[in-house]
């Protein structure tokens, strides 16, 4: 990977997928594509702020959430360019916008709000991060939909389908906590795992959105427990909501839009009865 142009208020880098990033579809997997979004953050964050600021000892910067969007299938041996920016900051908050570039083509969008932390507990962002970030602050920050699926954590330990993970050292980032790329992986098999139970009698499933909240990055050796059920359904596409409970405690929790499609065409198809009914048994 290499560094590109810098704008000042936008900043832009080149990213090579590598084999180990596909999945069984043979395309890039959502969560790599996640991570190169976070990948995106943290290189601009470098450039913006010196060569050792991709860790901290006291104040760490993290997400309260972020709004994926996977506009395209993203293929193997092509880079992918990721152009970030700066599109609102608070004494508290920030917002940054990436979007993702393969041949030219736009097949990536996230929105992340980023925050401070100190022990675990949120604070101001340090002064020195305020102003860099607000001096480059474009103003085209986009207001996040409610997150009106975080409403039903409350009775996740009701949630229909269960699964439990063992957490991994590769779980732990270079800060030693719960990586945001773990918790990324997390909310992915709660939904693949899930997925994989359903009977699609020949038709195929792609994710369009992921919108992930995120409680704390504790880190933990004990199970994770993931919840999940579906809390919308649609023509062609359902809603499934998950979470990971860590000690019975939300640690992070996802709402992902996802779309039945023809693996012919890749195009999307009408929810056919016998699949709508098992949709319909996990509703939450």
């Amino acid at each position: 990977m290499t560094d590109s142009k810098n704008h000042n208020a936008t900043l832009s880098f080149t990213f090579t997928p590598r084999y180990t990033d596909l999945d069984t579809w043979r395309h890039v997997n959502n969560s790599r594509l996640y991570q190169l979004h976070q990948e995106a953050r943290i290189r601009a964050h470098i450039q913006r702020f010196g060569k050792d600021a991709w860790f901290s000892d006291d104040v760490r910067l993290r997400p309260l959430r972020s709004l994926t969007q996977y506009r395209q299938v993203t293929w193997y041996d092509s880079d992918i360019e990721a152009q970030i920016s700066v599109t609102d900051c608070t004494d508290d908050s920030f917002q940054m916008h990436s979007e993702l570039y393969q041949n030219g083509v736009l097949v990536g969008i996230q929105e992340c709000e980023m925050a401070a932390f100190e022990h675990g507990h949120r604070v101001l962002l340090p002064s020195a991060i305020q102003r860099e970030l607000s001096a480059v602050t474009t103003g085209n920050a986009i207001a996040l939909p409610a997150a009106e699926y975080r409403e039903q954590l409350a009775h996740a330990h009701n949630f229909p389908v269960r699964q439990q993970l063992t957490p991994r050292y590769a779980d732990l980032d270079a800060d030693s906590q719960r990586s945001e790329a773990a918790l990324a992986r997390y909310m992915e098999q709660a939904r693949s795992g899930a997925i994989r139970q359903l009977d699609f009698a020949g038709l195929g499933v792609l994710v369009a959105a992921v919108d992930i909240s995120f409680a704390h990055f504790h880190a933990g050796w004990t199970p994770v427990e993931l919840a999940a059920g579906i809390s919308r359904i649609g023509n062609s596409s359902f809603l499934f909501t998950g979470c990971a409970l860590h000690k019975d405690e939300v640690q992070a929790a996802a709402s992902s839009v996802m779309v039945v499609i023809d693996p012919a065409t890749n195009r999307p198809v009408h929810i056919p009865p016998a699949l709508r009914e098992q949709l319909e048994a996990w509703r939450i």
